[in-house]
C-alpha cells in the first residue's frame, strides 16, 4: 500500500513502534517492531493480529506463556557453517538456555495449545531437542565450567592436578615453615603470583633462599621467590593445565559438532522466541492501553467505539488525568466526517486518533478500541497535518497545502482516507473556503473516505448537502464555557469565537464592535449552532441519567448473583480445607510417631521402611480417589513413590529431621559407637549430616543420625 513517510510522522506511528519496541527483550525483536508497516489486506495482518490477541488472553487470564529471558546467538550460531568453528562454553549454555525455553514451550502448549490456535501453528514446525540440552548441561555447568566427568581424559588430568596441588601446598608450608623460624620471612609470609605459591623473603637474606625469584615489592624490601623444592611441582601443574586446557578445547568441539548437526533447527527455534518475544511486547502494549482485536469489515465501513488515542492515553494516565473516547461511523454512504468546534476542544486529536488507530490495524497491532470495533482496510492513507511553512523552497503554509492537495485529487479514490486539519486554512476565508469546497466535492464524487477538521461555515453548509459527507462537532459546555473533548456527529458546531473571548476578558464594547462587523447571517448561524449544541448536550445529559439508574439496577441484580455464588463457594472451601487440615494433622501425628520410635530403639531401616509404605498409601489413596485405578497405574505410583525417596534432597532433609529431634547431638571429639555395633571411634569432623569417625586403624564417614554416644563418653 502507499504510506508516505510524512504521514507516518504526522500520525507519530513510529513513536507507537518504539513504545511497543521498549517492551521487547531482545533486539531482533526491536528490530522487527520498528520495521513494522500497513498492509493493503487483512489477509496480509490476519495472522499477527490473532497470535498477538491469543498472547493478550493469555497474559490477562494469567495462563502465561514461557518467559525466560535468552540471548539471540543468530551471528555466533551462523559461524558453526564455517568448518572447525567451536562455540565456548558460555554460548553452549545459552544454546542450551534457548533450547530449555523451546522445551518449555512445547510442555505449555501440549496443554494450553487448543486454545491459542494461532501461536500452536506456528510451534507445530519445530522440533525439541532434549538430547542436545542433556549433552551440553551433562557436560558444563552454570558459570560456565566444563565438569570433571565431561570426559575421562578430563578427569583423569583434573585428578592429577589436585594431587599435584596438595603434593607442592603440603611441602611449601614446610618450606615456609622452616624458612619462618630461621626469621627470613617478612610479616606477610607468603603471597600468589601468577598462581604459584611464593615466601615473602626480607632483601638480606634472599641470598640464603634457593629458588625461582617471582619478583619484589613496591618497597623493594621484600623480594618474592618460590623455594626451589616446590619449582618442579609448579612446572607439572602448569603440564597440566596446558593438557586440561586441551582436553577442554576438545570437549567444546565435539559439543558443538553436536549443534552443528542441529544446526537448521536451532535456528528456526531461535527465531520462534525472537517472534514470540516481539509478539509478547505488543501484547504488553495492547494490555497497557486497554487494546483489542476489532473485526474487519467486508462491506466499506469504519466503525470506531470507544475509541482512544494510545499516546495521549498513556500520556494521561501517568499525570493521572481522564480521557474522553470517541464513538466514529464512516459508511459508503456517509464517507467523509467534517468535524467543527472551537479551538483546543479536540478537533485534531480526534482526526489523529482515527488515522493512527487505522495505520495500527493495518499493521497487525490490537487498539485501543471496543472489541465491537469494525475496520475496513485501505490502499492509500494521505494526511495534511499541522503547519508546513518550508524555508528551503521558500513555501508558505498555503502554498505547501495547496502542493498536498494537488496530490490528494491525484491520489483520492474509494479506497483512500485522507485526514486534513484545518481544511482550507492559510488564505482569505472567502477565497480558501471557496476552493475547499471544490476540493471537498471532488473527493465525495471519488468516493473518498476522510475525516476534515475546520471552522469555516460554508463546509459546515456544504457537508449537509452533499450525500457523502456528514457534520460532526465536538462538544462544548456554554455555561462554563469549557470543551468536553466528547465528538458528536449529525450537527456542525460553534467556533463560540465570541463567547471564548468574553471568557478570557475581553472589553463587551470591543466584542460589541466585532460583533457590527461579521455579517448579520453568519453571526446568526453561529448562535444557533451554539444552541442546538446545548440543547443536544442537556438531552444527553438525561439520557446517560436514565442509563446510569438502569446500570445501577442491573449492578444490584448481579451482586445478589454473586453473593449466592459466593456463599457457595465458601461452603465447598471450607470443606476442602477442613479435610486438608485433617490430613496435616494426620501426617504430623505419623511423624511424630516415627522420631519418637527412632528415639527409643534407634531402628533407622525399620524407620525407612514404615516411612515407604506410608507414602505408597497416601499416594495410592490420591490415584484411586481421582479415577478408577488399574493394577498397572497402581504399580506406576508405587514406583513414583519410591523414585521420589530415593532422591538425595528428599533424605538428606529426614535425615535431618531425625538429626534435629534426637536427644544426642553429635559434636567433634566425641567417643560414639554405630547404633546395633559395640565398635567405638571419635568424630574428628562433620560435614551436613555427615560425620567423619576415627576407628583408630581407619575412618569412615557415617550419618549423624546412626551414631550413639559410646557409654563412657562424657557426652551422654
Amino acid at each position: 500500500m502507499f504510506v508516505h513517510p510524512k504521514v507516518l510522522a504526522d500520525l507519530e506511528f513510529d513513536r507507537i513502534l518504539e513504545e511497543i519496541a521498549s517492551r521487547a527483550r531482545t533486539r531482533p525483536a526491536r528490530e522487527t517492531i520498528r520495521a513494522l508497516r500497513p498492509a493493503s489486506s487483512y489477509e496480509e495482518v490476519e495472522e499477527a493480529l490473532h497470535e498477538t490477541d491469543e498472547y493478550l488472553k493469555a497474559l490477562l487470564s494469567g495462563n502465561r506463556f514461557p518467559e525466560d529471558e535468552f540471548t539471540p546467538m543468530g551471528e555466533e550460531l551462523q559461524k558453526l557453517r564455517v568448518e572447525n568453528y567451536f562455540l565456548d562454553a558460555e554460548a553452549l549454555l545459552e544454546v542450551a538456555r534457548m533450547l530449555d525455553l523451546v522445551r518449555a514451550w512445547h510442555r505449555h502448549l501440549q496443554t494450553f495449545g487448543p486454545e491459542y490456535p494461532v501461536i500452536n501453528r506456528r510451534f507445530a514446525s519445530l522440533t525439541p531437542l532434549p538430547a542436545l540440552v542433556r549433552e551440553i548441561r551433562g557436560k558444563i555447568l552454570p558459570g560456565p565450567e566444563i565438569k570433571d566427568n565431561a570426559s575421562p581424559e578430563l578427569a583423569r588430568i583434573r585428578e592429577q592436578i589436585r594431587e599435584v596441588r596438595r603434593e607442592r601446598d603440603t611441602l611449601f608450608a614446610r618450606m615456609r615453615k622452616h624458612y619462618e623460624q630461621k626469621g627470613y620471612l617478612d610479616e606477610i609470609g607468603e603471597s600468589f603470583i601468577d598462581d604459584r605459591p611464593v615466601l615473602a623473603v626480607k632483601l638480606p637474606y634472599a641470598k640464603h633462599l634457593d629458588g625461582d625469584y617471582a619478583g619484589t615489592s613496591r618497597t623493594g624490601n621484600i623480594v618474592f621467590m618460590e623455594p626451589a623444592e616446590t619449582v618442579p611441582l609448579t612446572r607439572r601443574l602448569r603440564r597440566l593445565h596446558a593438557e586440561e586446557e586441551a582436553e577442554i578445547i576438545r570437549i567444546l568441539k565435539r559439543l558443538s559438532d553436536e549443534v552443528r548437526a542441529n544446526l537448521d533447527e536451532v535456528l528456526r527455534q531461535e527465531a520462534f522466541l525472537i517472534h514470540m518475544d516481539a509478539v509478547r511486547a505488543k501484547a504488553l502494549f495492547a494490555r497497557d492501553t486497554d487494546s483489542s482485536l476489532p473485526a474487519p469489515d467486508r462491506e466499506g465501513e469504519l466503525v470506531l467505539k470507544e475509541a482512544y488515542h494510545p499516546l495521549l492515553l498513556l500520556e494521561n494516565r501517568k499525570r493521572g488525568l481522564p480521557v474522553i473516547p470517541q464513538d466514529i461511523r464512516l459508511t459508503p454512504r456517509r464517507r467523509i466526517l467534517v468535524i467543527s468546534g472551537p479551538n483546543a476542544g479536540g478537533k485534531s486529536i480526534t482526526l489523529k486518533t482515527v488515522g493512527l488507530l487505522q495505520l495500527m490495524f493495518q499493521s497487525g497491532l490490537l487498539i485501543p478500541v471496543h472489541p465491537d470495533t469494525r475496520l475496513r482496510f485501505f490502499e492509500k492513507i494521505l494526511t495534511d497535518i499541522g503547519d508546513h511553512q518550508s524555508i528551503e523552497n521558500q513555501l508558505s503554509t498555503y502554498s505547501y497545502r495547496l502542493k498536498n492537495m494537488k496530490l490528494f485529487l491525484r491520489l483520492a479514490d474509494k479506497d483512500t482516507l485522507f485526514l486534513i486539519d484545518e481544511f482550507g486554512s492559510g488564505s482569505d476565508p472567502d477565497l480558501g473556503g471557496a476552493l475547499a469546497e471544490v476540493f471537498l466535492e471532488l473527493f465525495n464524487r471519488r468516493g473518498a473516505y476522510g475525516v476534515i477538521t475546520t471552522h469555516y461555515n460554508n463546509l459546515k453548509l456544504l457537508a449537509e448537502k452533499l450525500d457523502g459527507t456528514v457534520n460532526a462537532h465536538m462538544a462544548f459546555d456554554l455555561r462554563r464555557l469549557a470543551p468536553l473533548y466528547k465528538l458528536r456527529i449529525g450537527e456542525p458546531g460553534s467556533s463560540y469565537t465570541f463567547e471564548v473571548a468574553r471568557k478570557i476578558g475581553i472589553p463587551e464594547h470591543l466584542i460589541g464592535k466585532a460583533r457590527k462587523k461579521v455579517d448579520r447571517k453568519k453571526v446568526e448561524f453561529d448562535r444557533t449552532l451554539a444552541h442546538m449544541q446545548e440543547k443536544m448536550r442537556q438531552l444527553e445529559k438525561e439520557i446517560d441519567r436514565w442509563k446510569t439508574k438502569r446500570q445501577e439496577l442491573e449492578k444490584q441484580i448481579a451482586e445478589y448473583r454473586e453473593k449466592e455464588i459466593g456463599l457457595l463457594k465458601k461452603l465447598n472451601a471450607f470443606r476442602e480445607l477442613y479435610e486438608q487440615d485433617r490430613q496435616v494433622w494426620e501426617n504430623g501425628r505419623k511423624m511424630k510417631e516415627w522420631l519418637e520410635n527412632f528415639r527409643r530403639h534407634g531402628d533407622r531401616r525399620k524407620m525407612w521402611r514404615d516411612f515407604i509404605k506410608w507414602a505408597e498409601k497416601t499416594h495410592l489413596k490420591q490415584v484411586e480417589s481421582s479415577s478408577p485405578p488399574s493394577p498397572r497405574r497402581l504399580e506406576k505410583a508405587r514406583k513414583e513413590v519410591r523414585e521420589v525417596i530415593r532422591r538425595e534432597d528428599v533424605r538428606r532433609k529426614l535425615e535431618e529431621a531425625l538429626i534435629e529431634h534426637s536427644d544426642y547431638k553429635p559434636a567433634v571429639g566425641d567417643r560414639v559407637v554405630l547404633a546395633g555395633s559395640t565398635s567405638e571411634g571419635v568424630i574428628t569432623g562433620i560435614k551436613g549430616t555427615v560425620a567423619t569417625v576415627n576407628y583408630g586403624k581407619f575412618t569412615a564417614e557415617v550419618p549423624l543420625s546412626d551414631l550413639r554416644p559410646a557409654k563412657n563418653s562424657s557426652a551422654q
